[in-house]
């Protein structure tokens, strides 16, 4: 499943209320932006036909972003309009780690769930980490 998330922020200029939201990518904004909250604002602004050039959006960015619900993994990660991006970086690679690990396991020791065999799993591990050092022989 996909790892979005629907991000919203209200802002006040020249007596007028702006209430906008967007989903955001999380997948994206992590690989291609690095976790950079401008990326945000950026979707945001323009989901709402509002670009970096006008005095509305030097407003906007000065709002905090609320979270309001999210798709995938991410989803586990809010909690009070609040996105924790660490965790949920550290969560997604272990993720990513054990969708890799768990087909090896499945086809070279019939074993179902990995989490259940410590010893095969921290060598996997193991092995999945040295992959670079491998390489060069």
């Amino acid at each position: 499943m996909k790892n979005q998330l629907t991000a919203a922020i209200v802002f006040y200029f020249k007596g007028e209320k702006f209430d906008f939201s967007a989903e955001i990518d999380v997948d994206k904004w992590l690989r291609e932006h690095s976790g950079d909250m401008e990326y945000v604002y950026d979707v945001i602004a323009l989901a709402n036909g509002l670009d970096r050039y006008r005095y509305e959006y030097d407003v906007m960015v000065m709002e905090p972003v609320v979270f309001l619900k999210g798709t995938g993994l991410a989803a586990r990660y809010i909690k009070d309009g609040q996105f924790d991006l660490d965790n949920f970086q550290v969560a997604y690679e272990v993720d990513k780690t054990m969708s890799l690990l768990r087909p090896i396991a499945k086809q070279y020791f019939d074993i179902d769930k990995l989490e259940n065999h410590p010893k095969v799993l921290n060598a996997l591990l193991a092995a999945y980490r040295a992959k670079p050092s491998i390489a060069n022989m």
